[in-house]
């Protein structure tokens, strides 16, 4: 779609007419900026706030990481991976089974980063399925190791405030028994 309108006023993004999953990718990543924002602006525990504070400006690198420079490497990966190994340490190991999204009202707002970030996973994979541009593969791995972090923290987030979380057993599906103990599926 061509451009309604040549004001620049009248432009809320310049990539906003284009036929292209990109510019889905770099608005939902920008709404995931966004919530993590309005989440450092309320009283965090503080191990939670220092997380979200560092992983805050990845997430605009890797808004711009498809259209322009690859801006996450194995560094931004990797301090990733070590506030989510901490985690599961705190919360002993891991998770067992799935939880109802809620619990502390920060914990609530966790949830939601995460399904954004799951969002961004879908919007790489449309991307790289329009054939017109081919994601670098850390994108994947750091957008699904980030909904795992957000999955993480508002677990976190629960365990140190002593709120309860509700189990949820699903009826449509058995869960798998786990291969190994270094993976989880934030779901």
């Amino acid at each position: 779609m061509k451009p309604i309108s040549k004001a620049y006023h009248e432009f809320c993004y310049p990539f906003i007419y284009e036929d292209s999953p990109v510019c889905d990718f770099e608005i939902l990543a920008d709404e995931l900026c966004s919530r993590i924002g309005l989440l450092l602006t309320r009283e965090l525990p503080a191990n939670v706030g220092d997380i979200l504070e560092r992983l805050q400006p990845n997430v605009y690198h890797l808004n711009g990481s498809v259209r322009g420079k690859l801006a996450i490497d194995d560094a931004q990966f990797d301090e990733l991976l070590s506030d989510y190994q901490w985690l599961r340490q705190e919360l002993e190991g891991g998770f067992v089974g799935f939880v109802l999204p809620g619990g502390h009202p920060v914990a609530g707002e966790l949830h939601l980063c995460r399904c954004n970030a799951k969002k961004i996973v879908r919007a790489l994979v449309a991307i790289e399925h329009s054939g017109k541009k081919s994601p670098a593969p850390i994108l994947f791995r750091y957008a699904n190791l980030l909904a795992n972090v957000m999955y993480a923290l508002a677990s976190y987030t629960n365990r140190i405030t002593k709120t309860k979380e509700v189990e949820f057993v699903s009826r449509s599906y058995t869960l798998p028994k786990p291969s190994n103990t270094d993976g989880n599926c934030a779901d």
